[in-house]
């Protein structure tokens, strides 16, 4: 999903519009002093499979509510496929072809930059922190996409960080660059130069909100007609990797683990506040809303 530098990221403000960071509004941790936090305390959250919207609403609202010295790690899938854009990612005549083709396919656009996934046969993960609490956006998307790798590996996949240098990564596309799954940008987690996990983030208020799709079968090719101008996709599968997809569990048993060794702090397993989950449903209003997922972006 990655867009321009620094992962595909995006400025929300508290309200969900673009532009500056703005000031969180009654939000715990608010008057923190910036800078990199240490030991930090870790919720994990484990949810049932949600519609698009619904997740959606749900990791900005994590991101609304955070609180100094504490993250949040979300695991989540889909109720049903869906096609997501950035932000700020124009909605092409392809895509449109393809959501007639397949009237199945629901269509809902991210708080985040970065461009289009088919959610279908995957983990998504969300990782919501303070904004400086990992040291800024760019380490932050190194260290995360770094745990995420070493959460594969103990699934017995060799996964790696891109490396610009090595000509096996690009450098982050723009939001109108075409799909996500074509090529990984530096950074982004690979299988022997093919990208088997995309992300993004988005500033919203004083939080950093990184979310992303680790594929697990889902075959993102319905989207070559998206802006790749035909180049060969570049991706993989965790059923492609190995024989026997792992259980659900153990997934999220060993990504977890993998980013508690790159995040450090404290972790344990955790569940929604009341606060968190009313003001999600109120987020969902925005990403149901046609003129939110199908609104111009130039």
């Amino acid at each position: 999903m990655i867009g321009r530098a620094a992962a595909g990221v995006a400025d929300l403000n508290a309200n969900g519009r673009t532009g500056p960071a703005a000031r969180p509004v009654d939000r715990p941790g608010a008057g923190a002093p910036p800078g990199r936090e240490t030991g930090l305390a870790w919720r994990i959250l484990v949810d049932d499979a949600c519609p698009g919207p619904v997740n959606m609403a749900r990791d900005h609202a994590l991101a609304l509510s955070a609180a100094a010295g504490a993250g949040t790690l979300r695991f989540y899938r889909w109720d049903s496929a869906a096609l997501s854009f950035g932000r700020n990612e124009p909605v092409t005549v392809s895509y449109r072809r393809l959501l007639r083709e397949r009237p199945s396919l629901d269509a809902v656009r991210r708080p985040t930059g970065g461009r289009a996934v088919i959610h279908d046969g995957e983990l998504t993960y969300s990782v919501v922190v303070p904004l400086r609490a990992l040291g800024g956006l760019r380490e932050a998307y190194r260290r995360i996409n770094e745990g995420l790798s070493d959460g594969l590996r103990r699934l017995g996949v060799d996964a790696r960080c891109a490396d610009g240098r090595s000509g096996a990564a690009k450098a982050a596309a723009g939001p109108g660059a075409g799909p996500c799954f074509f090529e990984a940008a530096s950074g982004e987690v690979v299988v022997d130069g093919c990208k088997l996990a995309g992300s993004a983030q988005a500033r919203m208020g004083g939080a950093l909100l990184q979310h992303g799709s680790i594929l697990l079968a889902a075959d993102q090719s319905a989207l070559l007609g998206g802006g790749s101008n035909g180049r060969a996709a570049r991706f993989v599968t965790l059923e492609d990797l190995l024989e026997t997809r792992p259980s659900w569990r153990s997934m999220i048993d060993a990504l977890a683990q993998g980013l508690e060794g790159r995040l450090g702090g404290a972790w344990s397993r955790g569940a929604w506040s009341e606060r968190e989950l009313a003001l999600a449903a109120t987020l969902e209003e925005r990403y149901r809303s046609p003129e939110w997922t199908w609104r111009r972006t130039h």
